[in-house]
């Protein structure tokens, strides 16, 4: 390949014709970057960003003194520190409608697909290691890990319908029994149990639920669990506050 050199002519002519064909050839390629009018303004606004604190800094430090500037200094910093909070707070909320299901969906899904659903609004609240674990030939339960550590063990029931024919189409056949982790699963310090019904829980299974300390999810809750309220809210989930189950 031949050097183009400043004080040489290129092959198909001047240097200042083949670089523009070369930029225009970049151009159609949209490889070519953006000019420097477009750039100027983006530099001038994050100096601008930069240099006025600074400069209002240095203001205050040498027309007021230097607890002025430090007193401003700070506010400055927690200025940015609820900035940057809020910043992240709105990215995560759009992440979780990102994430929302209805009512309506969860009816029409089937088995299956309830469990997937269920499965997915753990892993948005930051439960980690969610996976289905067959029971039985018709049951499967899904465990999982907490933000803080604590093992899940969640099951699906049918509960009393409430709502029509349509509610708690997609539920799963009912638990018995005390809970215990699936077979296979390393049982750690206080894990939770939670039972989620598309509909409503019987008054036996309310009791049975609070005898062996297991956190039952109705389709009240499950409703507001889908719309994009965290479940450790919904449930008042603490760190202490769930103990081993009796599983005698």
């Amino acid at each position: 390949m031949n050097d183009v050199w400043p004080l040489t002519r290129s092959p198909v002519g001047t240097r200042r014709a083949w670089r523009k064909r070369e930029e225009m050839q970049l151009r159609l390629n949209g490889q070519y970057g953006p000019e420097w009018w477009e750039v100027v303004p983006v530099f001038a606004g994050i100096a601008a960003v930069l240099g006025l604190p600074l400069v209002g800094l240095g203001w205050l430090w040498s027309r007021v003194g230097w607890w002025a500037a430090l007193l401003a200094a700070v506010a400055l910093a927690y200025g940015v520190r609820a900035a940057v909070r809020w910043r992240r707070a709105v990215v995560v909320q759009r992440r979780r409608r990102a994430r929302c299901y209805s009512l309506a969906e969860i009816d029409a899904a089937d088995d299956r697909r309830f469990r997937s659903i269920v499965g997915r609004l753990l892993l948005r609240d930051g439960w980690t290691h969610v996976r289905g674990v067959r029971i039985s030939r018709t049951a499967v339960h899904l465990v999982g890990n907490g933000p803080d550590g604590r093992q899940l063990g969640l099951a699906f029931e049918r509960g009393v319908e409430q709502t029509g024919e349509a509610g708690g189409r997609a539920a799963l056949r009912p638990v018995g029994g005390a809970p215990r982790l699936p077979a296979g699963v390393a049982q750690g310090p206080r894990p939770l149990f939670v039972v989620v019904s598309s509909g409503a829980f019987a008054r036996e299974r309310v009791v049975w639920a609070a005898r062996h300390g297991v956190r039952l999810v109705d389709r009240a809750v499950l409703q507001q669990w889908a719309a994009g309220e965290d479940l450790a809210v919904l449930l008042d989930l603490g760190l202490d506050d769930v103990a081993q189950p009796d599983a005698s």
